[in-house]
């Protein structure tokens, strides 16, 4: 894992406290993929509303469909969610419409933050035309954190040990969603990094190319995507259970992956519980995903990862980070109050930081 020197800006509930005036947003088909959701989110409102109510907004939905947004309906859906939403909380309340629809969701999206307070956040999202509550709260993870997980150890075991350890990295990744970093934004960036068509033959100059040729079809690069396709162990379990570390290192090792076994394929993903609550349609520096800052290295020392973690850093600044989150999306039938017991990513840190030193010790 890696601490980057710039904190991210983004705290609970502060993307509605942003002054730009933007008004009424909403996410249209996203060129890259969401590699943090897997939900094809599309956020609507994100940002404070503004004074002036829009009285129309048209927008384009995955199926290619337009939608007028701002409509009866989509207030009517808005204010029962509020007022199902409250009754939960015991409260008594009422909506008194002024026959201005969009004036009215501006209302009723006021009625509902003052409801849930100031710890849980209040966006407005589309779904397919339909406007909807989304209750949201970021979980407990180290925002400055890159969880990186390399894989060079592997190659270091024994063949038995080699198996297992290369499944379990297998499982881990696929089973939360992960990449490795060939598919990370920044790779190409770093790539074109270490090439210097202008640079003089020295010791260092070489060693860079091999490694960018390595990384681009060679070995490093075989490893790597082997790691997200295949599995060595059709039983993980009892192979782990049946391996004899010879020793501490092995031990500490096979212990800390049957520990983790509880994080191979979860009902909920680790990159599922990326949300964005303060998206942009068009902002002037991404974000940086939650699937950039946990994924699948091959060394933790190498000139790759470290111009990865430089490049990240220096981005930091402008943007801020895509941060685990729990959400609810209400409806008039919403049956549950929000919560965030949900721990899952906070357990999946906390052993990380162990693993991680274990495999780079």
């Amino acid at each position: 894992m890696y601490t980057v020197e710039q904190i991210p800006v983004g705290k609970s509930c502060e993307g509605h406290n942003r002054p730009d005036g933007a008004g009424f947003q909403s996410g249209d088909i996203q060129e890259k993929e969401d590699c943090g959701t897997r939900r094809c989110r599309y956020p609507f409102l994100t940002v404070p509303v503004t004074e002036k109510a829009p009285q129309s907004v048209v927008k384009q939905w995955r199926d290619g469909e337009w939608y007028e947004l701002i409509s009866r309906e989509n207030y009517e859906y808005l204010r029962d969610s509020y007022l199902r939403y409250a009754g939960l909380l015991g409260m008594s309340v009422s909506s008194s419409p002024c026959g201005i629809f969009g004036e009215d969701i501006v209302k009723v999206y006021k009625a509902m933050k003052a409801l849930v307070g100031d710890d849980i956040g209040v966006n407005i999202e589309q779904d397919a035309g339909r406007l909807k509550f989304r209750l949201w709260k970021h979980l407990d993870w180290r925002d400055t954190t890159m969880y990186y997980f390399p894989v060079k150890f592997i190659g270091e075991l024994n063949h038995e040990l080699r198996h297992i350890s290369a499944t379990f990295m297998h499982d881990l990744m696929t089973g939360n969603g992960m990449n490795t970093v060939l598919e990370c934004g920044g790779f190409d960036y770093v790539m074109e990094g270490l090439f210097d068509p202008g640079e003089e033959p020295s010791k260092e100059a070489e060693e860079r190319a091999r490694l960018r040729r390595s990384y681009k079809k060679g070995a490093i690069c075989r490893l790597l995507k082997s790691i997200g396709r295949k599995r060595h162990c059709k039983d993980l379990a009892r192979s782990l259970d049946r391996y004899k570390p010879q020793n501490g290192y092995e031990k500490d090792l096979v212990d800390l992956m049957g520990e983790g076994s509880q994080f191979l394929y979860p009902e909920k993903p680790l990159l599922r519980y990326a949300y964005d609550p303060y998206f942009r349609e068009k902002p002037e520096f991404d974000p940086i995903g939650l699937e950039e800052q946990v994924m699948v290295v091959y060394d933790s020392n190498d000139a790759v990862t470290k111009s990865l973690i430089g490049y990240y850093d220096s981005y930091y600044p402008e943007t801020y980070a895509v941060l685990p989150m729990d959400t609810l999306d209400l409806s008039p039938d919403t049956d549950r109050l929000f919560s965030t017991d949900d721990d899952y990513p906070t357990r999946f840190y906390i052993w990380a930081d162990r693993f991680i030193e274990c495999i780079t010790s």
